[in-house]
């Protein structure tokens, strides 16, 4: 996916987001392109209800918490800084900035410990066998 190119939204698989799952962001349907979430640990209950009730919602990875215990603190997540959501609904960084303005400069100006993701690939199948045949 090259930014830009939009990706359709995912029929719905009514799954309940957690702490550690990645999804693409959007805005609207049909509005997912390269930029994605992660469910952080210190995600209000209320919002881990509202994930997955738009299209565009649909976790497609996760971080594996069984290799820690299940314990968050002790995973990945616990090393990587959340800025939240974008605006205006959280202090994260701007989408529209930092296509329009001086990209990875705003980012690291604005967001000095935002972390990147440089590589990621499948384990293993695991959410497909427990969600079921239509994942």
């Amino acid at each position: 996916v090259r930014r830009g190119d939009q990706i359709p939204d995912d029929p719905p698989l009514n799954i309940q987001f957690q702490v550690g799952y990645m999804s693409y962001a959007g805005s609207g349907p049909h509005s997912r392109t390269s930029e994605v979430f992660i469910v952080m640990p210190e995600t209000h209950a209320h919002q881990l209800e509202y994930f997955g009730t738009n299209s565009w919602e649909t976790p497609f990875a996760q971080v594996d918490l069984h290799k820690y215990g299940g314990d968050a603190s002790l995973s990945p997540l616990a090393k990587w800084h959340a800025y939240g959501d974008m605006p205006p609904w959280g202090e994260g960084p701007d989408p529209q900035r930092i296509y329009v303005e001086d990209g990875y400069e705003y980012l690291k100006r604005e967001f000095p410990q935002l972390d990147y993701l440089g590589l990621c690939y499948v384990v293993e199948e695991r959410l497909a066998d427990e969600v079921g045949s239509e994942f």
